[in-house]
């Protein structure tokens, strides 16, 4: 009796030391998922914590907008949109566990998008200057009075409606956006109806040109209003993402999946982008005003014998280099639809002087992104589909047709038709 006596007390301590263990073992789990210090803010910490589940999963979550959510949380003024920056505040006070990592994920988005709403502002001032900087270079008056034939007015417009497009889809790039959400933004600026608008706008012209400063007058209204038809696309994409269901894939369950919006050091402040928004844009604009004035570039066509550095040709008017090689690079012309070539570019010579983009920087920028295209199999009017895809190698912003002239097929060609049509012959996009 004594010993099965001591077996049983044996037996009741252990199981209450097993169940001390136990009760212990859920204090720390209790404590550990109840504390008031967040874990690491990344994309590992979203799935560790499997909070895309518990998003889509989340009681009437399909019907339940972000505002009503950060209700039920007891949350005070998270209202979130354009021009609005709602805010989860620390842990704990008073949002914890998992619902503040989702609150502060939202919280990050809407900085994205209020950052990019202000970046669009931004980009069509620097649009609007650099475009007029370079025009006023390259033709000033009299001289600009022929770009601003009713031809050249199509031509211009065309580039300006072009160039807008470019310069806003690469925005989301430089804020830092994940690459999912930089598409869904990129469509939001190819809006045909707006960019109809614009080069429609921006052609509205007479036959004899008034004075430039009330075609540029003409010109900014259009950008204006373009500029207008866009921010209020984006006004209207966030709102629908923020007033549908959060556990559905139009609601911030999709939009969050993954954790893209848990690491805020990947986003760049609007300082950030306001300076890669001036290096890019004067840089698309030349290649623009350049594409309006039917300009490719031509790889070999003349040896390195001219006057100029290296062998290259001479003058104010030309865009020419020559590397160490000794292969010609230039920058020429030709009237739309014809065939004979034109050599010069009126003051070409203030694209190096005051812009500082020399014709190697030209004419090289513009290899690359062919090179690019060819990569992706894509065609000249396709470059933007190069930008989305990656926008730090900066590898399509000159995106001029390229005319390697170096074979023999060419020279062959050349001797019976021109340089024009040799190129043509080859494949390249002249007009």
């Amino acid at each position: 009796m004594k010993v099965l006596s001591t077996h049983l007390v044996g037996a009741s301590f252990s199981l209450f030391c097993g169940s001390l263990a136990i009760l212990n073992s859920n204090r720390q789990q209790l404590q550990l998922r109840s504390s008031c210090d967040p874990l690491p803010l990344t994309q590992e910490t979203w799935k560790k914590l499997n909070l895309d589940n518990y998003l889509s999963q989340y009681p009437g979550g399909r019907n339940l907008t972000v505002s009503a959510y950060a209700e039920l949380l007891e949350t005070k003024n998270f209202e979130c949109g354009i021009s609005r920056w709602c805010n989860a505040g620390q842990m704990c006070y008073p949002v914890k566990d998992l619902d503040w990592y989702i609150l502060f994920s939202i919280q990050e988005w809407n900085e994205r998008m209020n950052t990019f709403y202000l970046a669009i502002g931004s980009a069509m001032s620097l649009v609007r200057v650099n475009l007029l900087s370079v025009v006023s270079a390259l033709f000033p008056q009299p001289n600009n009075l022929h770009l601003f034939s009713q031809k050249s007015h199509f031509a211009l417009g065309a580039a300006l409606a072009g160039l807008l497009v470019g310069v806003l889809s690469l925005i989301p790039f430089f804020i830092g956006l994940p690459s999912i959400i930089g598409k869904w933004i990129a469509g939001i600026v190819l809006i045909p109806a707006s960019a109809a608008s614009f080069a429609s706008a921006a052609t509205r012209y007479h036959a004899a040109p008034r004075d430039a400063f009330d075609e540029w007058a003409e010109v900014v209204y259009g950008l204006t209003e373009y500029q207008q038809q866009v921010e209020q696309a984006l006004v209207n994409q966030t709102q629908s993402i923020l007033e549908a269901g959060i556990s559905t894939s139009n609601g911030i369950s999709g939009l969050l999946s993954g954790g893209k919006y848990l690491q805020p050091s990947e986003f760049k402040s609007m300082e950030e982008v306001e300076e890669q928004l001036r290096n890019v844009t004067l840089r698309m604009s030349v290649s623009h005003i350049l594409k309006s004035l039917n300009a490719f570039v031509t790889i070999g066509s003349d040896p390195c014998k001219s006057s100029g550095r290296n062998g290259a040709w001479a003058g104010e008017d030309v865009l020419s280099y020559c590397n160490a090689n000794g292969t010609m690079f230039n920058i020429i012309s030709v009237e739309p639809g014809k065939t004979k070539v034109r050599n010069h570019i009126p003051h070409a010579s203030a694209l190096a002087a005051k812009f500082g983009l020399t014709t190697q920087y030209l004419t090289s920028a513009a290899i690359e992104c062919q090179e690019n295209r060819k990569a992706h199999n894509l065609t000249i009017g396709n470059s933007s589909a190069i930008l989305t895809q990656d926008w730090n190698n900066l590898n399509c912003v000159i995106d001029l047709p390229v005319c390697d002239c170096r074979g023999a097929v060419f020279h062959a060609n050349r001797d019976k038709m021109g340089t024009v049509q040799a190129c043509r012959k080859l494949g390249v996009p002249i007009l």
